[in-house]
């Protein structure tokens, strides 16, 4: 088979740039899908502040959904991986079926129920007047795409797990190609506004859904027939969300943590500070999905070689993979720093939110370096079985530091005026607190880390 061939005769040097490369650009050009969203919102005219509030509004349902795609996403294909160092064909096949079939099943779901509640939702999350009008426009498409992206994601990520890795780098690419093309279309010749932008993005996600499904049936790798174990299916199921579970942890506490964020910023300031940190959550993300495509990326082939059993290429990777996250995560910091105002500029032209979003991504950006460690320790926990451990430790990052810190740090600086910063600001102080807490509490398991490159 192509992928164990490629496990057994490739470098490890080789290997990492093989599978987190393509990942790192599949998941940049995915998100480039909203960051693209964001910058053609920015350039609508006498509505673009407008626009930009509606998209910060429902971000925090888009996180959401993102975060309810990892569950079947990122565990198929690591559990492929696994199958594969195994050579177990008919486990492989069966690992396939079960993700494929309840990441559809989850994501209709997921898009209907907040179909349903879709008023409710946007009046919790502080929509009202115009900006509510645009942020409907929006989400109704984006529940649709929702569909074709989450089982999209999960079958580009289990072609890289086959074997295949330059194929998400040719289907995003194509992708994002197709989405600035109808964006141009539908936003600037046919001034459709924001529903034109979330259209565009809906055909992108069409063909990145249906390029990989010809893909996998013409390379014969295609879901096979085969009799229906419940017992079997049952217990792949649990395997499955017992890895996914973490990554969507991840996520869907980052949407939480936004919501709050939103509710604070209006609180205190103003609809354009979530225009503001609409732009600084974009770029965040943009910024650290290369780190997280590293580690993503990397899964497979340490899942290779511990279903394998061969420690010392593991170990090997792991001393690797730990030494350029902190490279990349240390240049990304400095350069954000330095080009924060180019950077900025190229979201938006009004000029006060360009002021206002200097100082938000700045805070949220000066602790990224440790961020990176606690990305490859959570990747660590997931490849060696301990999702639990990896939950916990997201967990105590956002519902014990991050979330209570949004809410108690703007209420201190208003009613002390610490430093004369506004409430609105100090809110971002919470995230570079949280991290450096985290990292103080598991400092023994990051240490462990950090002798990976000594």
């Amino acid at each position: 088979m192509k992928s164990r061939s490629i496990f057994e005769e490739k470098s490890i040097n080789q290997l990492i740039v093989l599978f987190s490369f393509p990942t790192i650009c599949s998941l940049v050009l995915e998100s480039l899908s909203s960051m693209i969203d964001t910058v053609f919102a920015g350039h609508l005219g006498n509505i673009s502040t407008i626009a930009l509030s509606a998209m910060g509004i429902i971000n925090p349902i888009l996180l959401l959904l993102i975060a309810a795609q990892l569950i079947f996403g990122v565990s198929t294909s690591l559990l492929i991986s696994k199958r594969l160092g195994e050579n177990s064909q008919e486990k492989i096949n069966n690992t396939f079926k079960v993700g494929f079939y309840s990441c559809c099943i989850s994501s209709v779901s997921i898009s209907l129920l907040i179909f349903l509640f879709e008023n409710q939702i946007l009046s919790v999350l502080g929509a009202s007047g115009e900006v509510i009008i645009l942020a409907k426009e929006y989400l109704n498409i984006a529940l649709i795409f929702n569909v074709f992206s989450s089982t999209g994601y999960m079958l580009v990520n289990n072609i890289r797990a086959f074997g295949y890795p330059k194929i998400e780098i040719i289907v995003g690419v194509i992708s994002t190609i197709i989405n600035i093309v109808f964006n141009v279309i539908f936003t600037f010749i046919l001034n459709m506004g924001i529903k034109g932008i979330a259209l565009s993005t809906l055909i992108s996600e069409v063909f990145y859904f249906g390029f990989s499904i010809i893909f996998l049936i013409r390379k014969g790798l295609w879901i096979k027939k085969s009799s229906f174990d419940f017992k079997e299916s049952k217990e792949i199921l649990i395997s499955l969300v017992k890895i996914g579970f973490v990554q969507f942890l991840m996520q869907s506490l980052n949407s939480v943590s936004g919501f709050i964020i939103n509710k604070v910023l209006i609180k205190y300031g103003s609809v354009s500070y979530v225009g503001a940190w609409s732009i600084c959550s974009n770029i965040n993300m943009v910024i650290l999905l290369p780190l997280i495509g590293l580690t993503q990326g990397v899964q497979s082939v340490i899942s290779y070689f511990h279903g394998s059993k061969d420690k010392n290429r593991e170990d090997m990777v792991k001393s690797k993979i730990v030494r350029y996250s902190l490279i990349y995560s240390i240049c990304v910091t400095v350069l954000v720093y330095i080009f924060s105002r180019e950077i900025l500029n190229v979201f938006t032209e009004d000029i006060n939110l360009i002021m206002l979003s200097i100082p938000i991504i700045k805070i949220v950006v000066i602790t990224f370096p440790l961020v990176g460690l606690i990305y490859t320790l959570i990747t660590f926990m997931q490849v060696l079985g301990q999702e639990s451990s990896a939950s916990k430790l997201e967990l105590m990052r956002q519902v014990v530091f991050t979330i209570p810190l949004v809410i108690i740090i703007p209420i201190l600086f208003s009613n002390y005026n610490i430093l004369n910063v506004e409430p609105q600001l100090a809110v971002f102080f919470s995230m570079p607190i949280s991290t450096i807490l985290i990292i103080i509490i598991y400092f023994k398991k990051i240490k462990t880390i950090l002798k990976c490159i000594l």
